[in-house]
């Protein structure tokens, strides 16, 4: 760790030590930017490795596994799905100071999460801060974590109401001490603009391979792919786990998107029955030009 940098966090709990949650312990540690940073994963396995490749400073195998009266920063970075029952079993023993930040894809459902347990643990809604930084890989665990991976990556941060500035601000110096350019959004608006952009393309990805997989020959055809199946497919070896709760938390903005990109299916199909070649290469050329001059690439 840095030791002339000035340390956001004290004491971090990450709980999720794959490849986001480990780049945020790697980062942050590299960059001086916590003074001591628990690990905890639901597979013991996990959590050693994180220790072993010095992700984490100590790691802990549960709530009632060490004192965590000094925490005073958490990030969730675990499926979705397994946050009502993580933030239930650790609430209880956590400082009703310490914020909370994720890293998650989808925030509607994740505020809803908040609001609900707020009830229970009063105060919860204006410590907790929804991030998603857009970025990650089809690697996955520990071994895949990178100090840099968020550095020029954009990041998007989604606070309720409730979060006073100064905390929001916090959580944003964090994200941006580690490289990340911050922008915020209201959970809905989140949720549409993703399910368009990152949860319908790695929909699309699965969806391919698994056709090709259930067509005669499909698997020898995958053997003679060039570059153009091999971008296509790269995310396709993303985690299972992961992208199926994404799709059932952001169901209906997803499906809004898949409607949307079947209609222009069904149009190029029809242009193509038709041998409306105008029409074809009317609907390419716009695709083409715009991903020629996409600022990303």
């Amino acid at each position: 760790m840095n030791k002339e940098a000035s340390p956001i966090f004290k004491n971090m709990l990450a709980i999720g030590v794959g490849l986001i949650g480990g780049s945020v312990c790697l980062s942050a540690r590299k960059r001086g930017l916590v003074r001591h940073v628990l690990g905890f994963s639901r597979r013991l396995e996990t959590t050693h490795e994180a220790l072993r490749l010095g992700l984490v400073d100590e790691c802990i195998t549960g709530p009632g596994d060490f004192n965590l009266r000094n925490v005073d920063a958490v990030v969730l970075s675990i499926p979705v799905q397994q946050y009502r029952k993580v933030l239930m079993d650790f609430l209880p023993v956590l400082p009703a100071s310490c914020l909370i930040f994720d890293a998650g894809s989808t925030k509607t459902d994740v505020q809803a999460v908040v609001d609900e347990l707020d009830l229970q643990f009063p105060g919860l809604r204006s410590r907790f801060v929804g991030v998603h930084p857009i970025a990650g890989g089809e690697k996955q665990g520990p071994s895949a974590a990178s100090p840099d991976l968020f550095v020029d990556r954009n990041c998007i941060v989604c606070a309720s109401d409730a979060v006073s500035e100064g905390t929001v601000a916090k959580v944003e110096s964090f994200w941006n001490a580690m490289g990340a350019r911050l922008s915020r959004m209201n959970p809905a608006d989140h949720d549409d603009m993703f399910g368009a952009v990152s949860h319908l393309p790695h929909f699309l990805a699965f969806a391919y391979v698994a056709a090709l997989l259930d067509t005669p020959n499909g698997e020898r055809f995958m053997l003679e792919g060039g570059a153009g199946f091999r971008d296509f497919t790269r995310i396709a070896a993303s985690s299972p786990e992961m992208w199926a709760d994404i799709f059932q938390n952001n169901a209906t903005a997803m499906l809004r998107s898949l409607s949307a990109f079947e209609s222009t299916i069904a149009d190029l199909r029809h242009a193509i029955e038709q041998g409306n070649r105008s029409e074809i290469e009317k609907t390419l050329t716009r695709a083409s030009v715009f991903r020629k001059n996409w600022t990303q690439a």
